[in-house]
């Protein structure tokens, strides 16, 4: 078989013959060498006989696919000057043939793309001109298969040409900045926008809503807001595309849904945000959930499984969590969620918590104390102790040598304080026994307060404690006073002032109530005694004969008291 004409020259000049390719002129040598017939050379070859050929001096004798094959290895694709040649050249004739054969070219190379930011501005000053409108649309659906496969861009108009572009360019989605997905989804949005505004459906009424949004947006579905969804497509108020979602239109979609009241809708949520990155989902949609303005009426079952399902993938990651990932999470995000935190969760979390991070947890749970139930606030109470009861056992002080002990409390219990008994508060903190932070006390800490501190033996003391029992509802706070000082073994030697003032105290402030039990009733609440039995007691005297029981325990006489009815109150004998 005998060799080409160009396989002949070839072996010529490997033979040792230059034939001028050592002119200083590589547009002449190209010229004497191949003539007009240098269009059908291979670059490869041209490189091969005149290793000198990887520069741009001959650019505008080249053919587009040779300039594709130079642009390729000449390190254009890295260079704002030699891309902008490169373009140059390709406008030179017909610039819409010369472009598309230069990306056939382009997109035939098996090597991979690492730079084209400034082509697309190049290709589309190319590509619209009047030319285009004459094109045909199998042309069309070709050039954008191809031509915009490497770079990116936005697609043309008519739904007929529009999604066949969206396919295009959904395929290199994940070549793009993301600034540059951001750009493009809104002409995507506004697009379909103008069809439905003129009357196209534009395959919004297609029973399959994931088809549909997979046809109209690509994958720059994620950068459109949900409600602009639900303009375009009337009946995406589904579930059915879920898995497409973006995490911020799920959370959308779960605002809207009615799925913050529905187990069964919440469970299919959390599916889709356990997909992938759950760590990252998770964390996207909160902060979505949490920039609504509506009021949120979570479920309590519903927000239960939220916390447990959340709580179970964000608590692989504690470990590594820095302190503003503990106020990131338990300060913003989870705060909708944190009155179904349990005690099992909570020795999760503050087991890789410093002293400061514990405070923050401590903060956020006090936050939301009011929206749990008393059962849940009395489990999680324990937990906090044993966490400082542990810090103390280890050497840290954790703030307990703090000058403020109601500020200590404050960071330590929060409102969870109140739930915490009183000789346990001594132990970790050995200041306790001062009435600094009295006004943080449950009645029951104040009775325990006052039993190891002396206040009964000191008027100063025990007029301190019955202000504190007078905020808020006074009469509940002296009944469970009362109940809890009656409940200690310790024998009460209380001093006759004190106990003047306290039985002075209770008649002055509980006068309302107790006026009912004039007369009959009166010697009931001094001497323990009544010509009615207690069983003859009715309903609404109910609540002052367990005061009466209480006020029986200071001992044997009452030496003066305040008037009830406006009578004196008989002296014991």
């Amino acid at each position: 078989m005998s060799a080409s004409p160009n396989e002949r020259f070839l072996c010529f000049i490997l033979a040792g013959s230059t034939c001028g390719s050592d002119t200083s002129s590589r547009s002449a040598w190209l010229e004497e060498s191949f003539g007009k017939f240098s269009i059908y050379v291979d670059y490869k070859d041209l490189r091969e006989i005149n290793t000198g050929f990887d520069s741009f001096e001959a650019l505008d004798l080249l053919s587009t696919s040779q300039v594709a094959k130079l642009t390729l290895g000449s390190g254009a694709l890295n260079s704002a000057a030699l891309i902008n040649m490169v373009f140059e050249r390709l406008e030179n004739g017909n610039s819409f043939q010369n472009a598309e054969e230069f990306f056939v070219a382009l997109t035939q190379t098996s090597q991979p793309f690492e730079k084209r930011q400034k082509m697309p501005q190049r290709r589309q000053q190319i590509t619209q001109t009047p030319r285009l409108r004459r094109i045909p649309q199998s042309c069309k659906r070709s050039a954008a298969a191809r031509s915009l496969r490497p770079t990116g861009g936005e697609p043309r108009r008519g739904v007929g040409r529009g999604k066949p572009n969206v396919g295009a360019l959904s395929s290199v989605f994940d070549h793009m900045t993301a600034l540059r997905q951001q750009e493009l989804a809104p002409v995507l949005l506004g697009y379909l926008k103008q069809r439905r505004a003129s009357g196209s459906t534009c395959g919004s009424d297609t029973s399959s809503l994931s088809a549909w949004l997979e046809e109209s947006f690509g994958k720059f579905s994620i950068y459109v807001d949900y409600k602009d969804l639900r303009e375009i497509n009337t009946g995406f108020d589904s579930f059915e595309a879920l898995d497409l979602l973006s995490t911020s239109q799920v959370a959308q979609l779960t605002l809207g849904s009615g799925a913050l009241n529905s187990a069964a809708l919440i469970n299919m949520v959390f599916e889709r945000l356990e997909n992938g990155n759950s760590f990252q989902n998770a964390e996207e949609f909160f902060v979505a959930l949490t920039q609504t303005s509506q009021d949120l009426d979570i479920n309590p079952v519903v927000r239960d499984i939220m916390m447990n399902r959340t709580f179970a993938i964000i608590s692989l990651h504690f470990a590594d969590f820095a302190t503003d990932d503990w106020v990131s999470w338990f300060t913003v995000k989870l705060t909708l969620l944190l009155p179904s935190l349990t005690a099992e969760m909570l020795q999760t979390a503050t087991s890789h918590t410093d002293c400061g991070e514990y405070h923050i947890i401590v903060g956020a749970l006090s936050s939301v104390f009011d929206h749990m139930t008393s059962l849940r606030q009395q489990e999680l109470a324990p937990v906090l102790l044993g966490y400082l009861k542990q810090r103390r056992a280890s050497g840290s002080t954790c703030g307990s040598d703090t000058s403020s002990l109601s500020a200590w409390l404050e960071e330590s219990f929060g409102k969870f304080s109140i739930y915490v008994d009183y000789k346990d508060l001594r132990e970790i903190n050995t200041g306790f026994d001062s009435f600094e932070a009295l006004d943080l006390l449950s009645t029951s800490q104040v009775a325990q307060l006052t039993l190891g501190s002396g206040a009964l033996n000191s008027a100063a003391l025990i007029n301190m404690v019955f202000e504190r029992l007078e905020n808020g509802n006074s009469f509940q706070n002296a009944e469970e006073f009362f109940v809890a000082l009656t409940q200690t073994s310790q024998d009460l030697d209380i001093n006759p002032v004190v106990r003047d003032i306290m039985m002075n105290s209770n008649l002055r402030h509980h006068q309302p109530s107790l006026r009912r039990l004039c007369d009959r009733r009166l010697g009931f609440l001094v001497h323990g005694e009544t010509d009615s039995s207690p069983s003859q007691l009715d309903g609404r005297d109910a609540p002052d004969g367990n005061i009466t029981h209480r006020l029986r325990r200071i001992p044997h006489h009452v030496r003066s008291a305040a008037e009830v009815c406006d009578r004196p109150v008989a002296r014991v004998p």
